[in-house]
C-alpha cells in the first residue's frame, strides 16, 4: 500500500476515534442534562409546595392573630362581674352604731352580699360605686354611715323631724376596694325614730364594680 494511503487511513481512524469519543461525551452530557432537568423539575415542584405551605401557614397565622386580637380584649365576663342590689322589707328600730341589715336580695352577682349580716365582701379588686337609700317615718331624724372595714367613708341625714311626713335620702360613694374588704351601712350618732322598709325601694343598699383591677 502506498505511504500516502496509509497516512490517510491513520488520520481517518484517528478522526473516527475522536468522533466516537465526542459522541460518547455528548451521550453522557445528554444523560446528565436529563438528570439535571429531572432534578430541577423536582426541586421546582418542591419549592412550589413549600411556597404553598408557607402561604397557608401565613394566612392561618394572620387569622389566629386577628382572633386573638378580638378575643383578648378585656371584657367583663360573668366571673368578672360584681353587682348587688338589696332592699329592706321591714321597719327597723335600731340603736346608734348598729348595722342596718337589708334582708331582701334582688341582685347579687359575685355573691358578695350576705343578707344574714348585711355586709358586702369584696371578691374582686377594683373601683366600685356604692349607694344607699334610707327612708324614715314622721317626725324622725336618722344619720346613716357607709363603713369600710370599720372606717366611715360617707354619711347622710334623713330628716323628717319637723313635719308629719316620710323623708327619703340617698348617698353615693366611689371607692377602690381590695379583696376581703367589708362594706356595710350602720346608724350614725343621730337616731331618733325608725328606718322604714317596705320592700318597694324605700330603703336600699347596692353597689357594682366599674373597673376590675385584677385583670
Amino acid at each position: 500500500m502506498p505511504l500516502v494511503y496509509a497516512e490517510d487511513e491513520n488520520r481517518i481512524h484517528t478522526l473516527q476515534h475522536d468522533v466516537d469519543t465526542l459522541r460518547a461525551i455528548v451521550q453522557v452530557l445528554t444523560t446528565e442534562n436529563k438528570l439535571y432537568k429531572t432534578e430541577m423539575e423536582l426541586m421546582t415542584e418542591k419549592m412550589r409546595q413549600l411556597e404553598s405551605k408557607f402561604d397557608r401557614e401565613l394566612s392561618g397565622q394572620k387569622h389566629e392573630d386577628k382572633r386573638l386580637l378580638i378575643t383578648d380584649q378585656p371584657t367583663v365576663s360573668a366571673s368578672h362581674h360584681v353587682a348587688f342590689y338589696t332592699q329592706l322589707t321591714k321597719t327597723l328600730h335600731l340603736a346608734t352604731q348598729q348595722m342596718v341589715v337589708f334582708d331582701h336580695i334582688e341582685l347579687n352577682h359575685g355573691n358578695g352580699y350576705s343578707s344574714l349580716d348585711g355586709e358586702f365582701v369584696c371578691t374582686l379588686q377594683g373601683t366600685y360605686v356604692l349607694t344607699w337609700t334610707i327612708t324614715c317615718s314622721d317626725n324622725t331624724a336618722i344619720e346613716t354611715e357607709l363603713v369600710v372595714n370599720g372606717i366611715v367613708k360617707g354619711h347622710i341625714f334623713t330628716d323628717a323631724g319637723n313635719h308629719a311626713d316620710y323623708e327619703t335620702n340617698s348617698g353615693t360613694a366611689v371607692l377602690d376596694l381590695k379583696v376581703g374588704d367589708r362594706v356595710w351601712i350602720r346608724v350614725g350618732h343621730v337616731y331618733h325614730g325608725q328606718i322604714v322598709g317596705t320592700g318597694l325601694g324605700s330603703s336600699t343598699f347596692s353597689g357594682f364594680l366599674v373597673n376590675n383591677q385584677s385583670l
